[in-house]
């Protein structure tokens, strides 16, 4: 006898199987992923790859470690003044070079034309002021000479004019000859006066119209001189002693009057400028000491001026030598810089390389002594120095962290040591 399914129950009983098959699945994938989250990841390494340091109460110094840039404090820029062709060139890029070595030559006719004529013109007026002071003087010995002829003049015909009066009365001599002779008597006597206050106006202006002529003169002759060496700027030399700067110029280049040539740096005078994060706006003042190394040796500074500025949450310190000393430096050459911000006392202090950052926030590996292993533990950091770090709470005093030495792994949970 033949037995007849029904098609619908089948169905049905099938898909039953498909869902809880499916639940199944997706049961045991939740499963995988919580025994994945939750499971505790282990690197195993060897114990002497690894430091151990105590976590400690003590003197914490809170030290911040940044990069200065040296700056000269003396520095030239040489340009040329009047322009001209580079004829010759003496020195050569970063070369020491002495106050007064010539570094260029330049070639400016126009320039050398404008020179002589200014020095021919200076001349024509120095000599016209020359012959002037010559007329003068002239002028006052003629005066003298002619006032002592007129006081001849008068004590001769005074003396005739004496002697003749007693002819005269007596009839011996003519009227008409002795009135000529009183008559020259009072011309000369006439002209002795106008010499005379002509000679004491003389005295009085000449001295003043001299001292004019002699500061023009001078003026003039200075001038001369100035115009005379403005042919000097055809040669550019260096103005101090210092370390030439690469140069812009090329032998046969056309340079334009106020166009750089180089600048020339002093050695031996520098100032610093470093950056600071605004969080240690407040805790950074002037006249702090600060100390800066630099080619195996330390360098004492001291702050001498804050920008109030702050741009891109940074702001900028200028340090200066707190003692002069010579530095082998060049502009824009950096150097290590420790700035003290203070040190405080009974303060919990690991080393700062103990401390790790992820998801941010601060991690050390806290050692478990009995089962030989490091532990993953989250830490809050107050402050962190070049060497030290000071620990506000996830660890205790007579703790163990761990510091690596030459591995690098990738912080996992908990750290065997082999």
């Amino acid at each position: 006898m033949d037995i007849q399914l029904d098609k619908k129950n089948t169905a049905h009983h099938l898909a039953k199987g498909i869902v809880a098959l499916a639940l199944i699945i997706f049961s045991l994938l939740c499963l995988y992923l919580f025994m994945l989250f939750t499971t505790e990841k282990v690197t195993r390494i060897p114990a002497t790859s690894v430091t151990l340091h105590s976590v400690k109460i003590g003197t914490f110094t809170d030290t911040l470690v940044t990069r200065a840039v040296a700056i000269p404090s003396e520095s030239v820029i040489i340009t040329s003044e009047c322009g001209g062709i580079v004829t010759k060139i003496h020195q050569n890029a970063s070369s020491n070079v002495k106050k007064g070595d010539v570094i260029a030559q330049l070639s400016n006719d126009d320039f050398i034309l404008q020179v002589t004529s200014r020095i021919a013109d200076t001349t024509e007026q120095l000599n016209n002021l020359r012959n002037i002071r010559r007329l003068l003087e002239k002028d006052k010995l003629d005066t003298h000479l002619d006032l002592q002829d007129a006081h001849y003049q008068v004590e001769k015909r005074n003396k005739e004019a004496r002697r003749k009066k007693t002819l005269y009365e007596r009839g011996i001599m003519e009227k008409a000859s002795y009135e000529q002779l009183l008559d020259e008597l009072a011309y000369w006597k006439k002209r002795d006066a106008i010499l005379t206050l002509y000679q004491q106006r003389q005295a009085n202006r000449l001295p003043s119209q001299l001292a004019e002529i002699d500061s023009s003169l001078a003026h003039l002759e200075k001038l001369t001189k100035q115009t005379e060496k403005s042919l000097e700027k055809l040669t550019i030399s260096a103005p101090i002693d210092g370390v030439l700067s690469p140069l812009a110029i090329k032998i046969g280049q056309q340079v334009k009057p106020g166009e750089k040539i180089a600048s020339i740096d002093n050695p031996h005078s520098y100032y610093f400028e470093a950056s600071f994060s605004e969080y240690y706006l407040d805790k950074i003042k002037p006249n702090d000491s600060v100390t800066g190394h630099y080619a195996g040796i330390d360098i004492p500074l001291t702050i001498s001026s804050i920008s109030s500025v702050v741009e891109n949450g940074k702001f900028i310190v200028k340090l200066t030598l707190t003692r002069p000393q010579p530095l082998s430096l060049k502009r824009g050459q950096s150097i290590d810089l420790r700035v003290s911000l203070g040190t405080i006392q009974h303060a919990l202090h690991i080393p700062s390389k103990a401390i790790f950052v992820t998801e941010e926030k601060s991690w050390v590996y806290l050692i478990d002594e009995k089962n030989r292993r490091a532990m993953k533990t989250p830490v809050v950091i107050k402050r962190q120095g070049e060497t030290q770090s000071e620990v506000v709470s996830g660890l205790s005093a007579g703790q163990h962290v761990v510091v690596f030495t030459d591995i690098h792994i990738d912080k996992p949970d908990i750290i065997e040591f082999e």
